[in-house]
């Protein structure tokens, strides 16, 4: 019964994303052993699953209704999640690039008579 246990264990940890388990092969061991069944150790594990797989797809794009301290709904429309420090990352490097291409360029001003 044991090796079926940990049999079952090894694989769950090799069929699933490490971040997508909330429980550790020894603590589903321990649950195991602590009379806990294995539909609600699966259970489990499959809710834990599902509730990675809305955060990983919920990527802040859309409309959303929160509820205001008051209790009043509001309307959140969003176009995605803010990654700020990334995009000032990536518009410092343009700005240095752009910089560079510059920085060798002359300019003639001169007029010429035709």
């Amino acid at each position: 019964m044991n090796l079926k246990i940990i049999s079952l264990a090894i694989f769950l940890g090799w069929l699933l994303p490490a971040t997508a388990l909330a429980l550790t092969a020894e603590e589903i061991l321990l649950l195991k052993q602590n009379g806990v069944s294995e539909k609600t150790i699966q259970m489990m594990l499959q809710s834990e699953i599902e509730a990675r797989r809305e955060e990983a797809k919920d990527d802040g794009m859309g409309i959303k209704t929160i509820i205001r301290p008051g209790g009043r709904p509001a309307i959140v429309y969003s176009t995605g999640r803010d990654d700020h420090a990334q995009h000032q990352a990536e518009e410092r490097l343009k700005e240095a690039r752009a910089w560079e291409m510059l920085q060798h360029i002359i300019v003639d001003t001169r007029k010429t008579e035709n």
